[in-house]
């Protein structure tokens, strides 16, 4: 349903008595192989989708990722907010030294049309805040990344065909970076495409990105770079057999800093997350609570689904005479790897530390330690 809400002289807003419209953000014309909501089970989608999925699964075939983050931080002012704006169509421009397109597939280069189009996006004009006062975000930053060695302009064309079927009515702009074309430092090896997207269009409609919009991008992302011959897949990480959430881009680049300060002449800081995740886990190894947490449990549930899932799609294409693509599935099954966690691996790893230092003070029996 839309909610229209009409704004007054005495509420923040594009311009008086204008209808300020609560949207979803759009999902048009989605292909055939990618529905719309597409966090779909796999008995959701016809069997025609399910087979041309599992046989991108089942050899591996390389996972579209798509990031979403909000421009705001949260001590920003609604000047500073807007001026983080322009910062990050600089940063993804390499203040200009890479070509830029926007929603009309205009390529510009340079510090002075990034400006431009920074001031045409007239952010001054957006509500700043929300319906409790809350700030909100001027635009949103897209990444969509492929592995190494994946054709970049292919990549491009791509992301241009969802942002021309997601996006309409919005403004935004997008850069290409590759290893090759980034004049950065440490430039990542794999292609991706960073978006800024205006988070409402000129009249005043603004774009609320849902988990269920993530999940329609990356299958219509996947979609495009198959049309163009790419062999790509947008599954979860339950259906690939994956238990583990990615390390985020900050935390990772935090990391590598980390790894790379901590040489012989070296020292660096460690990912504070991360700290707080491994004195979590350990605190409640030592005081005996490592009973499954609710996100485990669901974890789990989600396992067995997707087993049974396999199982039935299996017997399926065996009835059909597809013994060939059965047997890769049931083999798929069968290979995933056990279910874990962060939180289990580092109190595995702290029970393994403290059991090496007992048998070197030559205490043998610590049996009581891996329970």
């Amino acid at each position: 349903m839309q909610k229209h809400e009409p704004l007054g002289d005495a509420r923040p807003g594009r311009r008086p008595s204008i209808k300020r419209l609560v949207l979803r953000s759009p999902t048009r014309n989605v292909s055939a192989d990618s529905p719309k909501g597409s966090g779909q089970s796999w008995r959701s989608r016809d069997w025609a989708t399910i087979k041309e999925r599992l046989r991108l699964t089942v050899k591996r075939a390389p996972e579209v990722v798509i990031n979403v983050k909000g421009s705001r931080r949260s001590q920003d002012s609604d000047h500073a907010a807007i001026e983080g704006v322009l910062r990050y169509m600089m940063y993804i421009s390499r203040n200009g030294q890479l070509p830029t397109f926007d929603e009309h597939g205009e390529r510009s280069e340079g510090r002075e049309e990034v400006r431009d189009k920074h001031a045409s996006w007239n952010l001054d004009m957006q509500r700043m805040k929300g319906m409790k006062n809350e700030p909100l975000h001027p635009s949103f930053n897209v990444i969509f990344s492929m592995p190494a060695k994946t054709d970049p302009e292919k990549v491009l064309e791509a992301v241009q065909a969802v942002a021309q079927a997601s996006f309409q009515g919005y403004q935004y702009l997008m850069a290409l970076h590759t290893h090759e074309t980034d004049p950065a430092k440490d430039a990542p090896e794999h292609p991706h495409v960073h978006l800024i997207l205006r988070a409402e269009d000129e009249d005043g409609n603004r774009i609320y990105i849902r988990k269920t919009d993530l999940r329609a991008w990356r299958e219509q992302f996947a979609s495009e770079l198959r049309a163009r011959g790419i062999d790509a897949n947008a599954t979860s990480r339950a259906e690939r057999g994956r238990s583990r959430k990615a390390v985020g881009s900050a935390e990772w680049h935090i990391q590598k800093r980390y790894q790379d300060a901590t040489g012989p002449r070296g020292s660096g800081d460690a990912s504070q997350a991360r700290v707080a995740r491994f004195h979590a886990a350990a605190e409640e190894l030592r005081e005996g609570r490592t009973e499954p947490k609710p996100w485990e449990i669901a974890m789990a549930a989600r396992r067995r689904d997707v087993l049974r899932e396999l199982a039935e799609n299996a017997v399926r294409l065996r009835r059909e005479g597809d013994s060939e693509l059965a047997d890769q599935v049931e083999r798929f099954a069968k290979d995933m790897a056990p279910l874990d966690s962060e939180r289990r691996q580092i109190q595995r790893a702290l029970v393994e530390q403290v059991k090496k230092r007992l048998r070197e003070h030559g205490v043998d029996n610590a049996e009581d330690l891996s329970r």
